[in-house]
């Protein structure tokens, strides 16, 4: 037996070897499959990670989870199931997410741990009897010896033990990322998640035991003293500390309907202090706060949605001009581009007529702004100088589908000044080609352009860099929130046109940064009474005895800090007007770990 338990735990420890090394040169690959119904990730530092709402992981991390149900099925491997490896039906074709591990065979693997870690000086003979003691002793006659010593914690820790030294492995051995397994809370714990995290200090010299345990309830119940207790008791200590955590979320956007999703945009205020006093003690004045914005670009209900339009279409362009070619996207006009831009022509030789044009193109995208989010128009207006080259980057971003398009509009823009049919004016400072040609028609001489190639697609782009720049100067400088000289690096001309449009682009995400705090962070004495009479989203203690990766973590949540288990959540019917928020469900996190020394 051991020489199959040995074997697995050398395939095991290096097939993770394997994806870590390729993962720090920056190869990112799919997760792969082990024994045939579970799948292993490794989720890189960054990378949107399933325990950070639990431990605040943000760093590289195995997860273990049971493989999807497609990928099962396709799988050449057949192999009977037990009842303790089953898990709930799904119905086929069923969008399910993550699935869990069931607990009783995730559970059997921090026993296999613990076995291999306080062993480790007995022989092969003496191992093979505690085990059998432990299979009699929980009653578990019918699972085969192989299909504990080959489960996954138990292997981790098997090749990272310093005592193991028969394995057949490169000593010393490299330390790899946090293993954690998810489970599937049917044990009256509620166990969502195991893990196992390496001590490390010159070697390997021990490994940290997690369990996290969540349930769901309208009420809860638990002592902060009776917390502190279990944490001394459990790691031998005589003095704990205490540290209080509490998140409030300043905005957070729903889902409107099936159509529009909800937006990731999130405004929180982080608020973190020492001691804990009692379980959901009010953050003290002495608290540290932090401010956290995650604006999501783009989004189709903001403010900014008219500005978000011209900044995707500039870099339809850009990829155009770099690549040669270009998608286009769907046409927010019903006439053409060509249709609009010869009326818009027409309608410059009515020099009588001309202000009334200027007007109703600037009132058109103040409505399509408002539409939007009224209160952003004292925030980010559209400028009412918009000079010739604007207006028509207006009618032609909105229109043009084709590069056809692009040809026939400058044709019959080229050929108006050539006849002197229109002298547009424009704004001062603009390099363009289609400034030059401009400026040429006002003394009767141009030069001859040839619309072919790149040329076409590089005019309009031109255009609408210009375009932009002067809408952000106009909205940093009329907040008097930057200068001229703060803003040069974002819209000099200077260097080339790929790098233009690159920062550019980032000047964007930086006025939806501003413009999202205008809007939905309140005066500071208007924020501070709120806070005052509101509950926080989320309210955390951590009990520790000096050691950073040993520690007690109790969390209360309004919404699921897990997403691979399904909780019931009270319909409407089930709800009274009065008595929502107190009928409102409330989710519940332990975090309890044990420390084992290798030596």
């Amino acid at each position: 037996m051991w020489p199959r338990v040995n074997r697995a735990a050398e395939e095991f420890y290096c097939r993770l070897l394997q994806e870590f090394d390729e993962e720090k040169k920056g190869i990112h690959n799919d997760p792969f499959i082990y024994e045939a119904d579970v799948q292993v990730q490794l989720i890189s530092k960054g990378q949107p990670n399933p325990l950070k709402n639990i431990l605040d992981e943000n760093d590289v991390v195995f997860i273990m989870e049971k493989l999807p149900l497609e990928k099962e099925e396709t799988s050449h491997v057949e192999e009977p199931q037990c009842e303790e490896t089953a898990i709930s039906d799904l119905s086929t074709g069923e969008n399910v997410g993550p699935l869990a591990l069931p607990v009783g065979r995730a559970s059997l693997l921090l026993l296999l741990l613990n076995l291999f870690t306080h062993t480790v000086g007995l022989p092969a003979c003496s191992n093979y009897i505690l085990i059998t003691y432990w299979c009699t002793h929980l009653r578990l006659h019918n699972v085969p010896f192989y299909f504990f010593t080959g489960q996954l914690i138990g292997l981790y820790t098997m090749a990272h033990n310093p005592n193991m030294t028969h394995l057949k492995i490169h000593h010393p051995v490299t330390a790899l990322p946090p293993l954690w397994v998810r489970c599937d809370s049917s044990d009256p714990e509620g166990t969502c998640w195991l893990g196992a995290e390496l001590v490390t200090t010159n070697s390997i010299a021990g490994i940290v035991l997690y369990t996290v345990s969540c349930k769901a309830d309208k009420t809860y119940s638990v002592n902060l003293e009776d917390l502190k207790s279990s944490h001394k008791k459990r790691h031998h200590l005589s003095i704990v500390t205490t540290r209080g955590f509490a998140q409030y979320e300043l905005f957070k956007s729903t889902a409107l309907d099936d159509t529009l999703a909800a937006s990731q945009t999130t405004i929180t205020l982080d608020i973190s202090w020492s001691p804990v006093d009692e379980i959901l003690q009010s953050p003290p004045l002495s608290s540290t706060a932090a401010l956290n914005l995650k604006v999501e670009s783009g989004e189709p209900r903001g403010p900014l949605n008219h500005l978000q339009r011209e900044l995707k279409f500039l870099l339809v362009l850009a990829d155009g001009l770099r690549t040669g070619v270009s998608e286009w996207p769907e046409p927010l006009e019903v006439k053409s581009a060509v249709e609009l831009v010869q009326e818009f022509l027409n309608d410059l030789n009515k020099l009588d007529e001309f202000g009334d044009s200027t007007k109703k193109d600037t009132e058109i995208v103040k409505h399509d702004s408002a539409a939007v989010d009224r209160s952003i128009e004292c925030l980010f207006t559209v400028r009412g100088d918009l000079d010739f080259a604007e207006q028509l980057w207006f009618k032609m971003s909105g229109s043009v589908v084709s590069y056809q398009d692009l040809v026939k509009c400058f044709t019959l823009i080229i050929q108006s000044l050539q006849r002197g049919d229109i002298q547009p004016w424009l704004h001062s400072g603009s390099n363009s080609l289609l400034s030059k040609l401009i400026h040429q028609s006002y003394h009767g001489t141009m030069d001859t352009v040839t619309l072919s190639g790149t040329i076409p697609v590089k005019m309009l782009l031109e255009i609408g860099l210009d375009k932009l720049k002067k809408d952000f100067i106009s909205f940093f400088i009329g907040q008097e929130l930057a200068s001229l000289n703060h803003l040069e690096y974002f819209i000099t001309p200077s260097v080339d046109i790929q790098e233009q449009v690159y920062r550019v682009q980032k000047l964007h995400h930086i006025l939806e940064i501003l413009v999202s705090c205008m809007l939905f962070i309140k005066p500071q004495h208007e924020l501070l009474f709120a806070l005052t009479h509101e509950k926080p989203q989320k309210w955390k203690v951590e009990i520790s005895g000096g050691q950073k990766k040993v520690k007690t973590v109790w969390q209360l949540s309004d919404s699921a800090p897990v997403d691979h288990l399904s909780f019931h959540k009270p319909d409407v019917s089930e709800l009274t007007l009065n008595g929502s928020l107190e009928e409102r469900i409330f989710f519940t996190n332990l975090v309890t770990c044990s420390q084992v020394h290798f030596k």
